[in-house]
C-alpha cells in the first residue's frame, strides 16, 4: 500500500501559510531554528523572507543558499553548486511569491550543520540573510511508528488499529504495511512546517487463532531501512475445539473417567454432560461411567466461558465383553 505523492505547490502553499508574518518593509526571512531528517529521505527547509519594497517590482529573481558561511549547496546555474550538492537540492518555493524553500534529496550524513539564504535581484539590492541561518540534523535510524488497537477484542466483531509515523520528506513518505488481513486506509497531513505524518488505519475481524499472537505494523523507506512496532492481541472467544479425551476401549462391568479439554479465552467456568435423552446429573470438566454396558450411550460436553459455549462430538465407547 502506499500514498500518492503531493504536489510541491500544494506543499509550499502551507509553508506560505505560516510564515506570513515577516515584515515588508526589511531585510528579513523566516525560517526554522533546526530540521531533522532521516538519512537516505529526503528534507524540506521551509523558508519565506521579505525586502524593502523598491517603485518598480524586480523582474528577475535568483535564489541561492549556503552551507556556512560561503559553500554554495543550491544556484540556478549548477556549475556554482559544489560538487557534494550537485543533483540533491532543488527550489521548491516561487521566489515571486517571497517563498524560498529549499528541497536535499538524498539527505546525506555530511549535510549536519547551518544553512543561510541570499537573494538577489536585477535592477535591485542583493541580501544574505545571515541572521536567519537553519541547523540540520540527520539521524541514521527512524523512532518506530505509533501503534494503537484495543487491549481486547472479540472474535467475529470489527476491530480498528492505527499506526503512525512522522517524516520530513513530503514528496517520499514511509510505506506502511501490516502483518493481519484486513482493509486498510492511509492518510496524510502536515504535523507543523517541517514535518509530516502518515497513517494507516486496518478493518479486521480477529479470529480465535489470533489471540496472543502480535499485530504488527512495518515502515518500510526508501532504500530498505524498516523500522516495526507491534501489539499482542488479547482475543475474546467462546469454547472451541471441545473434546472429550479418556480411554475409548473398556470392559463390560468396569468404570472409566472421561475429562473434557477446550480452547477458549477466558477459560471455561462450566461443563455439562449429556447424551441423547438429555443433561446427565455430573457438572465439572471429568465424568465417571460405573458399570459400563454395550447399552451405554454416546456423551457429549458443552463447555461454557462468558463469550458463549461450545459443544464436543460425541464420544462413544467401544464395550468388550469379559
Amino acid at each position: 500500500m502506499g500514498i500518492e505523492k503531493l504536489p510541491w505547490h500544494f506543499l509550499t502553499h502551507f509553508f506560505w501559510l505560516g510564515v506570513m508574518g515577516v515584515d515588508a518593509s526589511s531585510w528579513t526571512a523566516e525560517v526554522p531554528k533546526s530540521v531533522s531528517g532521516l538519512r537516505g529521505s529526503c528534507i524540506v527547509i521551509p523558508c519565506s523572507f521579505n525586502y524593502p519594497e523598491p517603485e518598480k517590482k524586480p523582474s528577475e529573481f535568483t535564489g541561492i543558499w549556503f552551507k556556512g558561511t560561503h559553500d554554495t549547496i543550491y544556484h540556478p546555474d549548477s556549475s556554482n553548486i559544489i560538487k557534494d550538492y550537485r543533483g540533491r537540492t532543488e527550489l521548491v518555493g516561487d521566489l515571486r511569491q517571497k517563498n524560498c524553500s529549499l528541497r536535499i534529496d538524498p539527505l546525506n550524513d555530511s549535510d549536519k550543520g547551518s544553512f543561510t539564504f541570499r537573494i538577489e535581484m536585477e535592477d535591485h539590492n542583493k541580501y544574505s540573510y545571515k541572521e536567519d541561518t537553519v541547523s540540520i540534523a540527520v539521524s541514521s535510524s527512524p523512532d518506530p511508528p505509533s501503534l494503537s488497537v484495543r487491549e481486547e477484542v472479540k472474535v467475529g466483531e470489527v476491530v480498528s488499529a492505527s499506526c503512525s509515523m512522522s517524516h520530513s520528506c513530503p514528496s517520499d513518505s514511509p510505506l506502511l504495511t501490516w502483518s493481519h488481513s484486513g482493509t486498510p486506509s492511509v492518510q496524510s497531513h502536515q504535523l507543523t512546517n517541517v514535518q509530516w505524518e502518515v497513517t494507516s488505519s486496518l478493518t479486521f475481524s480477529p479470529s480465535s487463532t489470533d489471540h496472543n499472537q502480535s499485530l504488527v505494523c512495518t515502515a518500510a523507506y526508501r532504500g530498505g531501512k524498516t523500522v516495526k512496532s507491534l501489539k499482542t492481541l488479547n482475543v475474546k472467544y467462546a469454547p472451541v475445539d471441545v473434546k472429550i479425551e479418556g480411554v475409548s476401549s473398556v470392559k463390560e462391568g468396569d468404570s472409566v473417567e472421561l475429562r473434557c479439554f477446550s480452547d477458549s479465552n477466558p477459560a471455561a467456568h462450566s461443563y455439562h454432560w449429556h447424551n441423547s435423552r438429555g443433561p446427565l446429573p455430573t457438572t465439572g470438566p471429568t465424568i465417571t461411567l460405573e458399570n459400563v454396558t454395550r447399552l451405554t450411550e454416546a456423551l457429549y460436553c458443552t463447555a461454557t466461558n462468558r463469550e458463549g459455549q461450545g459443544n464436543s462430538s460425541p464420544l462413544k465407547l467401544n464395550v468388550e465383553c469379559k
